[in-house]
């Protein structure tokens, strides 16, 4: 599967003191599950909780303790505790990126010579309907500064998460920021792992998320190599809140049946030693 994006032309840095990688270009593939779990199990499990749209209710933590359990436990948790007020989740939506999101599926890309245009340019198609910012340099200033107010309230739970193993915070980036959208009429993802090796990835919902406009439907327990399914759980959950899930949970964002959006960010973090594909 080919990169959603190029890298980016010149690392960068929040004011949380995280860095990305000077020594990677970070991408996501889109792998099919098959590839990324490496399992005839985990392809049967998929293959036949493709339809389940139970919502995700027993990952819920009020705490970031308690998020640190389910996600040992399950690979999941959505944290109360953390969510953002509505104030900087309307931010995030003002943000000059978020204004440029598409709220419609764009026109195929135009053929010779003609140059695309700036939206085309900024938002990134990864399947029908699906659409990404992911190139930090196509943020503006204001953009990044209510980016680092996100990200400072989710960076408990990264310390956390990380601090619990022997090294630590050493060798700890970010290894990917996007703003994505799912417009009315997107299709499902392909059943996916962000990394083969341990890590966390978070998603911030701009919108109430729910099983009609696309919520991350997910595979509890998928982030163990013995693992015994719970389920395929979507995320229901409201705008603004913390959706944590290690990086080798098997999941994919579901297509969007509603006439709306539907908004996320999206924050990675992983080892120098272990950068995902």
């Amino acid at each position: 599967f080919p990169h959603l994006l190029a890298p980016p032309k010149r690392p960068s840095e929040l004011h949380s003191g995280l860095p990305r990688s000077p020594t990677h270009a970070m991408h996501r593939h889109l792998a099919i599950v098959a590839t990324a779990a490496g399992s005839g199990g985990a392809l049967y499990a998929c293959h036949h909780l493709e339809q389940e749209r139970s919502p995700l209710h027993s990952c819920t933590a009020q705490t970031v303790p308690a998020a640190i359990k389910s996600l040992k436990r399950s690979g999941v948790a959505v944290v109360s505790g953390l969510r953002l007020d509505q104030s900087l989740v309307t931010a995030t939506l003002a943000m000059p990126a978020a204004e440029s999101m598409p709220t419609k599926k764009l026109p195929p890309p135009r053929r010779g010579n003609v140059p695309p245009s700036k939206q085309e340019e900024m938002w990134r198609l990864s399947a029908l309907g699906r659409y990404h910012c992911r190139d930090e340099d196509k943020f503006d200033k204001a953009d990044m500064k209510v980016l680092e107010r996100v990200e400072e309230q989710i960076l408990p739970l990264v310390s956390e998460f990380f601090g619990a193993e022997e090294e630590g915070m050493e060798g700890v980036y970010r290894s990917e920021l996007q703003l994505m959208t799912a417009v009315p009429g997107s299709v499902h993802q392909a059943w996916h792992k962000d990394n083969r090796a341990r890590g966390l990835s978070i998603i911030v919902p701009l919108v109430d998320f729910t099983a009609e406009n696309g919520g991350t439907q997910l595979l509890l327990g998928s982030h163990e190599a013995a693992w015994t399914t719970e389920g395929a759980k979507v995320v229901v959950a409201p705008a603004g809140s913390v959706v944590a899930y290690d990086s080798r949970t098997i999941h994919r964002g579901l297509g969007n049946a509603t006439n709306q959006g539907r908004p996320a960010l999206i924050f990675c973090y992983d080892r120098e030693r272990s950068p995902p594909p």
